[in-house]
């Protein structure tokens, strides 16, 4: 009976020892054991811990060393953490509408399926607008005095002209104007504005035979040289 009471006497203190070791003692262990230069039971009654906790360590450091040396697909790494601010998103539904040309609805679906944000159509196309509104502002402002060259054209939009002006050098686009008509007086109106209100001083331009087109420059221009351009498909 005393040596059964013995027993059970320094089991129980070997369990109080294990659960008192900080993690890096646990790991030093777990490599003692993995180390192989003593055999279990010695080093249990040496660090006064059972050989099932010695084991438990080295089944975790096992684990650990597995994990390390095993293939990871690179696919998973996260490249970067974004911040993800309503500013954010504005900027978002922007660039999907501007850049992607996605669709209102589109726009809807991604932001329900990618994000769980419930946004309703009418707030997609009244963030477009705002935004249309206050880069209608910043491009009144913009000094057009530096372009020489521009291009012409008129293309439809639902059936209805819009007049298009666009710096040959650069592709920024001075004139892009839903009208209700085409002819001479609408073309001369929105040069001449240009031309007084942002310094648009073409050397010449290039454009195709439309009649309204050519009146309105020679209108508002009258020194303009205008080059034509003829398709064969017109």
């Amino acid at each position: 009976m005393f040596h059964i009471a013995d027993a059970e006497c320094r089991m129980n203190q070997n369990v109080s020892i294990a659960a008192t070791l900080p993690p890096e003692q646990r790991k030093n262990l777990a490599i003692k054991v993995l180390a192989k230069n003593e055999c279990i039971t010695h080093l249990a009654a040496k660090e006064k811990v059972s050989r099932q906790f010695l084991y438990r360590q080295k089944k975790k450091a096992t684990k650990a060393i597995d994990l390390a040396f095993n293939s990871i697909d690179k696919n998973d790494d996260v490249l970067f953490y974004l911040p993800v601010t309503k500013i954010w998103l504005k900027q978002l539904i922007l660039a999907l509408i501007l850049i992607c040309h996605s669709s209102y609805r589109g726009v809807k679906e991604l932001l329900r399926d990618l994000f769980d944000i419930k946004i309703s159509i009418s707030s997609i196309h009244n963030l477009i607008y705002s935004a249309a509104n206050k880069a209608k502002e910043i491009n009144d402002k913009q000094d057009l005095s530096s372009i020489k060259v521009g291009s012409h054209d008129e293309i439809f939009q639902e059936g209805k002209p819009v007049l298009t002006g666009v710096d040959n050098f650069s592709t920024y686009c001075y004139l892009l104007r839903n009208v209700e008509h085409r002819d001479e007086d609408t073309w001369g109106y929105y040069l001449l504005k240009l031309s007084e209100e942002q310094g648009l001083n073409l050397n010449y331009t290039i454009a195709d035979a439309a009649k309204g087109l050519r009146a309105g420059q020679k209108a508002a221009w009258r020194q303009m040289v205008l080059f034509f351009i003829k398709y064969p498909f017109s």
